[in-house]
């Protein structure tokens, strides 16, 4: 699997957000909330990421604390992919209260994908 994330995918539609929401699970390590739900689409899975208003002022860190989600993300696709060809939406949502470093976020995104991987089986 590459390492890019394209537009397709990106979890644009806003139905399928309320849908997730609604009807999804979670899975959390700290700082980072995994909403996931089993959908049927072209692709493996489609992504979100969101940061709360409340616990980030301004959006010039929210957007850092997003970059740093989508990167770390990006690299590790591959452990999120579905080895029974299920197709998932998934929304990464930050919920720390102190801006992260890239190691940070790396750990608690390996903690969740190990989750994940053991939830899935």
């Amino acid at each position: 699997m590459n390492e890019k994330l394209p537009s397709i995918l990106k979890l644009k539609s806003r139905k399928q957000i309320a849908t997730l929401f609604a009807e999804g699970k979670s899975i959390k390590a700290y700082p980072i909330l995994l909403a996931y739900m089993p959908c049927e689409l072209e692709v493996p899975f489609k992504v979100g990421f969101s940061v709360s208003k409340r616990n980030f002022k301004t959006a010039v860190d929210r957007n850092r604390v997003k970059r740093l989600l989508r990167e770390n993300f990006r690299k590790n696709k591959y452990l999120f992919a579905s080895e029974n060809n299920q197709q998932f939406l998934l929304m990464f949502i930050f919920i720390g209260k102190e801006l992260p470093d890239y190691p940070q976020v790396e750990k608690a995104l390996m903690k969740l994908a190990k989750k994940w991987q053991d939830q899935e089986k």
